[in-house]
């Protein structure tokens, strides 16, 4: 849905920035138009132009075959007149869509009803979202030389950072899945850190980066770090990076700080039993 209306908001202001780039090179074409006819042995291209003044103003035509300068801005003429008469036809019609277009996903709709209903419909929110936290999902494969760090809900970790942010998490009542799969274009998946589900069936990316000293360390996260980039995940927007400090510590500090302005915001008052949050660990994560 919110494609959609981006989309639309997007076509509007490529067709106005086409309406002002064709009105411009329109002011300085030469006047007139390209006429073609075709002759038995090819081609003859003509400049059709009004010339003299009042009574006396007649079309004149003069035969330019030889003047491909001119052909091809009386060309640029005729594309661009086309583009801005079909600019002037859309706009007014993809703004109407735009402005009267209701969407009909279920959490947009709950969102333009009376406020009385607003707790029936976090009470929904909520339901929706243990559903998507306890179905199954498609996770890291289990390794007992990295897995090693248990948390408060039972989930093994790779280190003392992620079992800090995954406890915390589980503190606030937040949905997350641990190392679920996210799929790149070519065949390439990644395992971020943390995946928080968010009550609009969206997510956020919590990707937390340890050992920063060590140098092939470093040059994976690069790699990895890339790929997000080039399959959509953005820094501020749907990623969130940490990092371990020179002491190879995560401040509590830091991850509140965080959750506060970046997630619970997202999440309008909704917390998950915490008894769903053990129950969306898979085997054999579990100790």
């Amino acid at each position: 849905m919110k494609n959609l209306i981006a989309a639309l908001e997007f076509e509007i202001t490529r067709e106005k920035k086409l309406i002002s780039t064709c009105q411009n090179f329109l002011d300085t074409a030469p006047k007139g138009f390209l006429t073609v006819r075709e002759r038995r042995h090819g081609k003859t291209y003509y400049w059709t132009f009004e010339d003299g003044k009042g009574a006396d103003r007649k079309q004149k035509q003069v035969n330019i075959t030889g003047n491909h300068d001119l052909i091809l801005q009386l060309t640029n003429k005729m594309i661009c007149q086309e583009i801005l008469d079909r600019c002037f036809k859309n706009k007014r019609p993809l703004e109407s869509l735009l402005n009267k277009y209701k969407p009909v996903d279920p959490f947009f709709v709950m969102k333009s009803c009376s406020t009385k209903y607003q707790d029936v419909f976090l009470l929904r929110k909520k339901q929706l979202l243990e559903k998507r936290l306890t179905a199954p999902y498609k996770k890291c494969p289990y390794n007992p030389k990295f897995h090693v760090h248990e948390t408060d809900y039972g989930e093994l970790v790779r280190s003392k950072s992620e079992q800090l942010l995954g406890n915390t998490l589980f503190a606030y009542g937040i949905p997350f899945h641990y190392e679920e799969a996210f799929e790149c274009a070519n065949d390439v998946t990644l395992f971020p850190d943390f995946r928080i589900l968010l009550p609009d069936n969206s997510w956020k990316i919590w990707e937390h980066l340890g050992l920063l000293s060590n140098e092939g360390y470093c040059s994976d996260n690069a790699k990895k770090l890339n790929l997000f980039q080039q399959n959509g995940l953005v820094i501020g927007g749907n990623l969130i990076l940490t990092m371990d400090d020179n002491k190879q510590d995560f401040s509590s500090a830091i991850i509140n700080q965080i959750i506060n302005d970046q997630i619970l915001p997202l999440l309008h008052g909704i917390r998950v039993d915490k008894a769903k949050i053990i129950e969306g660990v898979q085997q054999p994560y579990m100790k």
